[in-house]
């Protein structure tokens, strides 16, 4: 269940967006913790990233890339969300926005949250799953992916992905979750893929994931409290 407060306004891109996500750990770049063990050069080096941002209060800005890629995936992500939208017929309840637990470290900005219902058992959490979408603009990016049919595949093709969406999940505390590629320029009936991400089927992923977020607190909080001994308290 996802807690309500836990879905901002802040919209992505935002200077805002930049801001909450100082000093945390994101899912787009969570994959750098996932190396086959913690500690690993892009581990360490992601680590001090954001410990920067901790002890600075200012982004270092490493997932944020500006190209014709970026700039083509972001014209056409709202096309693939209204499409994964009709083929599922669904209502999207938060499209963008930032979901983050102001007790953590950690944060993720999926690209849709569908909202099956509220929790009978409290008022103010709603059972979602998340969706993350693609766009990619070269075709010999764009049809690996689409063959791509299952996390297995996915997690092959690109670990980047794969432990995106189930960083996704796991900020969301979603059992479902969803990853798609969009082409707008392929025949209409071709050009989405989408893969279902179950966690009942990724225990052992979430178990891992948990594990090493677990070390990245530790290790973040070792290197801030160097250069500010009383000014962080692990959440």
């Amino acid at each position: 269940m996802l807690k309500v407060a836990h879905i901002s306004n802040i919209g992505i891109y935002t200077e805002g967006w930049h801001k909450a996500r100082c000093g945390r750990a994101t899912s787009s770049l969570i994959f750098n913790l996932m190396t086959d063990k913690f500690g690993s050069k892009d581990c360490v080096a992601y680590v001090y990233a954001k410990a920067g941002e901790l002890v600075t209060g200012k982004a270092a800005d490493d997932d944020v890339i500006d190209n014709e890629n970026t700039e083509w995936g972001r014209e056409y992500e709202d096309q693939a969300i209204k499409k994964f939208s009709e083929l599922k017929q669904i209502r999207l309840l938060a499209v963008q926005k930032l979901i983050m637990d102001p007790k953590t470290r950690f944060s993720s900005t999926p690209a849709a949250i569908w909202v099956h219902g509220q929790s009978l058992a409290v008022q103010d959490e709603y059972n979602v799953s998340t969706l993350e979408v693609k766009c990619p603009r070269k075709y010999q990016h764009f049809i690996p992916l689409w063959e791509c049919e299952t996390p297995a595949d996915l997690k092959k093709f690109s670990k980047k992905y794969f432990w995106q969406v189930v960083d996704q999940m796991d900020n969301c505390n979603a059992d479902v979750g969803y990853f798609a590629c969009y082409h707008p320029f392929f025949p209409p009936e071709l050009n989405m893929r989408i893969i279902e991400f179950r966690k009942i089927d990724l225990w052992d992923e979430f178990k891992l994931l948990k594990e090493r977020k677990r070390l990245f607190l530790s290790f973040l909080f070792e290197i801030a409290m160097k250069f500010r001994p009383t000014s962080f308290q692990e959440a």
